[in-house]
């Protein structure tokens, strides 16, 4: 049953490949016990070794993705960032600096927004367009204060299947905490809470490709995102892998985000 949209080419429905290059600010925005080297080296993992493991399977697989960057990896992680842009993948925002949005006022919402673009602007030569909020949660202004900053399009939302136009004409591209990998395979301290170990590999596998079967079949739009500190290791890339090679076999549109909100934007 094709209850979707009408996707670019004929093809039956579309997905997206995101990126979330956070970093070790993940953690240090969770709780100050993570601030120590032992901790940081945690997210490290993911502009050290991560990165690379992941940007070689879209080259192999000749998927271009959305790699959501806080402005502060930007600055500190720079040539990994840019070597992301020069591979053809969108860079989007991702916060400056890992933050809360629901702790800020709307003018540190703003500026967060505006410090993050301009550093990933100065990397990159292209300002964002795309955004998604840091894990914590924000306040009923941060959309609007997102689409006033000249956004096109957010990618936080949990409420559709299917990318839309909002009231405010910021694009709203959901996701699903399902097809995150983080929740699954993070494990650090206090995280996740009440939380003793690792999901299994197949099992996380199984979940995602069952989803990707039901979009497909279903005309919606399929969003998985990839965190390189948590499944870039080479014990975990067989899921990336796996995922990709799936995509490619079916009749799938695999767009970037800003690819999908432009479609959507024009009334598709």
């Amino acid at each position: 049953m094709n209850e979707g949209m009408s996707w670019p080419n004929g093809r039956q429905s579309a997905a997206m490949v995101a990126i979330t290059l956070d970093a070790e600010y993940i953690w240090l925005g969770m709780d100050r016990l993570y601030d120590t080297p032992k901790h940081r080296s945690m997210g490290e993992y993911g502009p050290k070794r991560g990165v690379d493991n992941l940007l070689s399977a879209l080259e192999d697989h000749g998927v271009r993705a959305t790699f959501f960057v806080p402005g502060i990896v930007a600055e500190r992680y720079a040539p990994v960032v840019k070597r992301a842009a020069e591979a053809g993948h969108e860079i989007a925002l991702h916060g400056y600096r890992h933050e809360n949005f629901s702790r800020m006022t709307p003018q540190e919402q703003a500026e967060a927004l505006r410090r993050g673009a301009e550093a990933i602007r100065k990397l990159t030569g292209k300002a964002p367009v795309g955004f998604r909020l840091p894990e914590g949660d924000c306040t009923k202004e941060t959309l609007s204060i997102v689409r006033e900053e000249g956004f096109l399009y957010d990618n936080s939302m949990f409420d559709h299947d299917l990318p839309y136009l909002r009231e405010d004409g910021l694009v709203e591209i959901p996701m699903r905490w399902e097809l995150t990998d983080f929740p699954y395979l993070a494990w650090g301290g206090i995280f996740p809470a009440g939380g003793s170990r690792i999901a299994v590999y197949d099992d996380v596998l199984n979940n995602w490709l069952w989803e990707l079967e039901a979009s497909c079949d279903m005309g919606h739009c399929y969003v998985i995102s990839f965190t390189p500190q948590t499944v870039g290791s080479p014990g975990r890339m067989f899921m990336v892998e796996k995922v990709l090679e799936r995509l490619g076999r079916k009749n799938i549109w695999i767009a970037t985000g800003e690819e999908i909100a432009a479609y959507t934007k024009n009334g598709h």
